[in-house]
C-alpha cells in the first residue's frame, strides 16, 4: 500500500485517499485527491515526503506543484478518477 503526506498536516499516512491518522483529514475536492496522490510515494522517495510534510507544517498549507507538474499529475488522478477506484473506495466508506 501507498505512503503518502497528509495535505493537511504533513504527517505520514498509510494510502494517499485515506483519512490521516493525526488529524483526521481525509482529501474530498479533486484538487485535495489529486495532491493526495502527488504526494506519494510512487513519485516521491521518503526524503522528499518528509521535506514536503514539515513543509506543510512549516507552511499551514501543501507545496504549490509548478504548472508542468500540476497538468501531469491531473492527468493521473483524472486516470485514478476514470478507473473507478474513488467510487469504489467512497462506496465501501459509505457501507461501513
Amino acid at each position: 500500500m501507498t505512503t503518502a503526506v497528509c495535505f493537511q498536516c504533513g504527517h505520514l499516512k498509510f494510502g494517499s485517499f485515506l483519512a490521516c491518522e493525526e488529524c483526521q483529514a481525509k482529501p474530498r475536492t479533486d484538487d485535495e485527491l489529486m495532491l493526495s496522490l502527488a504526494m506519494s510515494d510512487h513519485y516521491f522517495d521518503q526524503e522528499t515526503m518528509e521535506s514536503m510534510g514539515q513543509y506543510i507544517k512549516e507552511q499551514g498549507q501543501p507545496p504549490q506543484l509548478d504548472p508542468e507538474q500540476e497538468k501531469v499529475f491531473r492527468r493521473k488522478f483524472e486516470e485514478v478518477k476514470a478507473s473507478g477506484v474513488l467510487d469504489q473506495l467512497f462506496q465501501n466508506e459509505n457501507d461501513s
